[in-house]
């Protein structure tokens, strides 16, 4: 993942992320915690909330958005990747518990599931005095975690 991108995921923590659950769109925004080596963001959310009854392995899209006070200073993200419910049997449960836990500590003693995503594309958009520059990326393996 591009450093430009990397630092944006990190130096913010919400997120707005959209599924689709028999035929209805829904959205989210939730705190999160980037997992670099996996290329994937983790949340945590209670098993009362609709989208903590998504299925692993759904589609979902999302953005990350950082505006100026002025509106014309903006950068963001929109991206897409799959679901999946975090368990201690996941594949790199250790980094995706401590990244979450690290950045939200105070999450440890409320209840709740963590979600990753594993993201598949980020387009990255960032505007300063109406210069427009954007950044793509792709990643490679959509099964590599969860």
């Amino acid at each position: 993942m591009q450093r430009e991108i990397l630092s944006f995921l990190c130096e913010n923590k919400i997120a707005t992320i959209c599924y689709v659950k028999d035929g209805l769109p829904y959205c989210f925004n939730c705190l999160y915690a980037v997992i670099p080596e996996m290329d994937g963001i983790v949340f945590k959310s209670s098993k009362s909330s609709l989208h903590s009854r998504v299925p692993s392995g759904s589609a979902v899209a999302g953005t990350i958005y950082e505006a100026s006070k002025s509106g014309y200073n903006n950068t963001g993200i929109q991206f897409a990747g799959k679901l999946a419910v975090v368990s201690e049997a996941s594949n790199g449960y250790e980094a995706i518990e401590k990244a979450y836990y690290k950045r939200f500590p105070i999450a440890l003693v409320i209840p709740g599931t963590l979600f990753c995503i594993l993201l598949s594309t980020i387009k990255y958009t960032h505007t300063r005095y109406g210069i427009r520059h954007k950044l793509e990326w792709e990643g490679l393996e959509l099964d590599k975690i969860c």
